[in-house]
């Protein structure tokens, strides 16, 4: 028997994407399918001697139509539920990774800078770096969860918590 899905406080959806990823994943993409378009109607590939077909063909199946596909179907999801927290990357992760209420001991956000590992409160922000939600767990550990609407992730959490 299936379990009834928890209330739903808050939930967002992020694309991930930005300028450094897309052009990573875009320009193979386009080199491939330059490749593949000019062997196709002169014969041969640019500037490729030795390789056969079926390897371009397989090169630009997975970096010219795959990867592309699936940087743009990638979404981060974040949902703060009446029984926890749940964190989940569509389509590479098949189920949700859940946070049970019970071990968040506190929630703040904070400004974070993954280069140095420093954190810094938001007014003291100097740099444009995004604030990140930071949950301090019951077992000492932390967990920095992104978000676009951080102080409402916060509260939603705050409020979640309070509620259990």
């Amino acid at each position: 028997m299936e379990k009834p899905k928890a209330d739903v406080i808050f939930r967002e959806v992020q694309d991930l994407r930005n300028n450094f990823f897309l052009v990573s994943v875009l320009y193979p993409a386009l080199l491939l399918w330059y490749i593949e378009i000019h062997s196709l109607i002169f014969g041969r590939p640019v500037g490729i001697k030795n390789i056969p077909g079926t390897y371009l063909f397989a090169l630009w199946v997975v970096f010219g139509l795959f990867f592309p596909l699936m940087f743009y179907c990638t979404k981060h999801i974040t949902e703060v539920r009446s029984d926890g927290i749940y964190v989940r990357l569509v389509p590479l992760n098949l189920s949700s990774k859940k946070i049970p209420l019970y071990v968040v001991e506190d929630c703040k956000i904070k400004v974070y800078d993954p280069l140095t590992g420093k954190e810094s409160d938001v007014s003291q922000s100097s740099k444009k770096v995004s604030p990140v939600v930071i949950l301090k767990l019951i077992s000492g550990e932390r967990m920095l969860l992104s978000s676009r609407k951080p102080e409402e992730l916060c509260s939603a959490i705050k409020q979640a918590t309070a509620e259990y």
